[in-house]
Order: structure tokens, then sequence, then C-alpha cells
């Protein structure tokens, strides 16, 4: 949860949220355009919230971070999560999972292979889910090259990545930790670790 649900004795978290890897195949709803034309985007907007399932994902262009909208939705269930894209441009992605964390925002990169990688407590964390092979290994690498300080990676994947084992090795990082879920595996790689 993050601090600016209002809930007391609650730490913001860095990153992104689990669920936000079910959101990367949603096609956004664009409402700059209606925006630019001065049309009011909202009944658009509850439209398409209407026909989002328990569980589904609704995904928003805007020209600011909507934070009246993440409210309203909030109310409805959905929890939230934005990223500022550029000038003029965010992307709000809404889960109806009953409003867990409500409002969430993080300084997230994407690479050129479609990973998302942001820092945490614990390192750098980078998420391969939904990539299709080998960009989950080519954008692994990637990172670990320009990880010239040595920092702890965090790997989010799908499954245990076998064929990557023997790459670290040769670039000497190993994986010090795995955690194994259905569809979300985490490995926490280190430079020169057993």
């Amino acid at each position: 949860m993050n601090d600016q649900t209002g809930n007391a004795g609650t730490q913001p978290q860095a990153g992104p949220p689990e669920w936000l890897a079910l959101a990367l195949e949603v096609a956004p709803l664009d409402v700059r355009p209606l925006l630019a034309a001065g049309e009011d985007p909202l009944m658009a907007l509850m439209e398409a919230a209407d026909r989002v399932e328990f569980g589904g994902i609704l995904v928003v262009d805007a020209p600011f971070n909507p934070s009246p909208l993440r409210r309203i939705l909030a109310a409805r269930g959905f929890s939230s999560y934005g990223r500022n894209l550029g000038p003029g441009h965010w992307r709000v992605f809404f889960h109806l999972n009953g409003g867990q964390d409500w409002e969430r925002d993080a300084e997230v990169a994407v690479s050129p292979e479609g990973a998302m990688t942001w820092r945490e407590d614990d390192g750098l964390h980078i998420d391969v889910r939904k990539l299709p092979p080998p960009q989950p290994m080519l954008a692994i690498l990637a990172l670990l090259e320009a990880n010239k300080d040595g920092t702890t990676v965090v790997v989010h994947h799908e499954r245990v990545p076998q064929y990557l084992f023997p790459e670290l090795a040769e670039r000497g990082w190993s994986v010090a930790r795995m955690s194994e879920e259905f569809a979300n595996v985490r490995l926490w790689l280190e430079r020169g670790a057993p």
C-alpha cells in the first residue's frame, strides 16, 4: 500500500505492483484527443471500466496524472499504477482487484526489449514476464552488462530460466536466492556469489 491511500502506518512501495505484468498486453484507451477537443472523457472511461471483469485491466493514456479518476475507480474496487511517459503523457494501469493498493507511482524504465526496470531497497529489479524468447535473456544480460557497480539484480520471470544460468556464470554472476510461485519466479542475482 502507498501512503497516498491515507492509511496510517503503511509504507510506500517502490516499483510496480505484481499485477502490472497482466496489463502489458492491454491496448490503452487514449483520452488525450478527447480532452484536446474540449470533450469530457469521463463517460467513455466509466463505460470502459464497466466492461472490466474482476481481475481485469483497464489502461488509460492521459495528458496528466488523472488523480480524480483514480479516486473514482478506487471507490469501484480498482487499484492503479501510473507512469509519466513524457511531457503531456501519463499511462495509468487500473486493475479490478478490490482496490488493494489503489494509487501507486514509481520510476520505471522500459528497455528496448520491453522489460521494465526499477530500483527497490533490495536491488535493481527487472520484469521480463510476457516477453517472448529470447527477449528475457537479452534484457537480463544487457542489464547485468550496464550494472557496473554490481548492485543485486532481482529478476521477475514466468519460469526458471535454465539457459540463463551458464550465461550468468560466464559473466561472474550467479543466483543467490530464488522464489517460485505460479508464473512468477524471482531470482536474486549477485556478482561473484557462490
